[in-house]
């Protein structure tokens, strides 16, 4: 509120008395507004509150001091300044309107200059109140925002820790059972065991390496070195490891790659993990017997496009944003999804975004889910030009 523009509310019955009022205040830049009776005074008051209130004590009806008294008691309106204006010269008069919660007085006849003067105060100490109760929102809505986030912080890190339970627990079994079975095992049996040890340790490594890569990236504290990548050949090269894993031998893959691709913009170490989470992701969430549809092309501005889609439930239009986000993990959980263990597809958010890539749901996919990843192209590093 502005000193010039604050609205002051004029409430006496006698016409002349709000005419010479007005022809105090106008000059100021004061917004007026006028009343001649309580009942209009209280509907003005509960529509547009004004900055301060001139309140002639003596009116028919509803008289100044109970205008006043429930001014002062709606919290909607207790903080607006009431001077109230009156002929009354005895003590018990004013002790009166201060018990209504009058913030000041005036006595007729008055004086221009003390009447500017005090509204001029208190308008000046109405604004500092309204600046205190600003900050005071503020404060409080900051604090429910960090509290609201502190509930889903402590939800994020205990699924966090049963996500990276369950490798260990496999890890440590395995390791437990080629120890007990060292005498008599075979060659097969070890293989076996191996294989379960090695795939659950790539699966936490990946798990631990999402968590610091999205702790960095949320600080802004990711050293990038950008190199232009092959994205055919990464894929191929990501898929030897999927491809062989147990669980996915009924699974097969369906690629459809543009051989005529750019090299795409990207920091490599970043991207093999982004490509890994994807894939796993995919893989995961593939039935048996599925498919897993692997799709590079160009697409508007020269920009490069992956497509990775695979058989399943879609994902509702309501969640599309939401797999991609930390506190939205345990709300995914509760309505059935969980497309992967850790921050697999949120850490591929920050990453991709980080080399000025992106990735969303594929709208164009209806028959299971699809993931659409828009890579910039190394022709297009603007540090390459000229």
């Amino acid at each position: 509120m502005k000193q010039d523009h604050a609205r002051i509310l004029i409430v006496d019955d006698t016409q002349e008395s709000i005419d010479l009022l007005v022809y105090f205040l106008k000059p100021t830049g004061y917004r007026v507004l006028t009343a001649t009776n309580g009942y209009k005074a209280l509907e003005i008051i509960n529509a547009t509150p004004p900055d301060l209130i001139l309140l002639d004590v003596m009116m028919p009806e509803i008289d100044g001091y109970e205008i006043c008294e429930r001014v002062k008691k709606d919290p909607k309106t207790q903080h607006i300044p009431v001077i109230m204006i009156t002929a009354l010269r005895e003590l018990k008069d004013k002790i009166t309107g201060l018990e209504a919660g009058a913030d000041d007085f005036i006595s007729k006849p008055y004086d221009s200059v003390e009447l500017l003067a005090r509204v001029k105060s208190l308008l000046r100490m109405k604004r500092y109140h309204d600046q205190l109760r600003e900050q005071n929102r503020r404060l409080e809505e900051q604090k429910k925002a960090l509290e609201r986030e502190e509930v889903l912080k402590r939800e994020l890190t205990n699924l966090l820790v049963h996500d990276m339970k369950s490798p260990l627990f496999v890890i440590q079994g395995q390791a437990q059972m080629m120890n007990l079975m060292a005498n008599g095992d075979t060659q097969a049996e070890s293989v076996r065991y191996a294989e379960r040890i090695d795939r659950n340790s790539r699966g936490l490594l990946r798990m631990i390496l999402n968590l610091l890569d999205v702790s960095r990236l949320e600080q802004n504290a990711m050293d990038l070195q950008m190199s232009p990548v092959d994205l055919n050949r990464s894929i191929s090269e990501q898929l030897v490891y999927f491809k062989d894993l147990p669980g996915n031998e009924s699974k097969s893959v369906c690629l459809a790659l543009n051989n005529a691709l750019p090299k795409i913009r990207v920091d490599y170490n970043i991207f093999e993990r982004i490509m890994d989470n994807l894939l796993n992701v995919a893989f995961h969430n593939t039935p048996e017997n599925g498919e897993v549809f692997i799709i590079s092309g160009i697409g508007e501005n020269g920009a490069v496009e992956l497509r990775i889609r695979h058989a399943g439930e879609p994902i509702p239009e309501a969640y599309h944003e939401k797999v991609f986000s930390k506190y939205a993990a345990n709300e995914l959980k509760k309505a059935g999804f969980k497309l992967s263990r850790g921050l697999g597809l949120i850490a591929c958010r920050l990453a991709l975004e980080a080399n000025q890539a992106s990735i969303r749901i594929d709208p164009d996919y209806q028959d299971g889910v699809g993931y659409l990843v828009t890579l910039p192209a190394w022709e297009n590093d603007p540090a390459m030009i000229g």
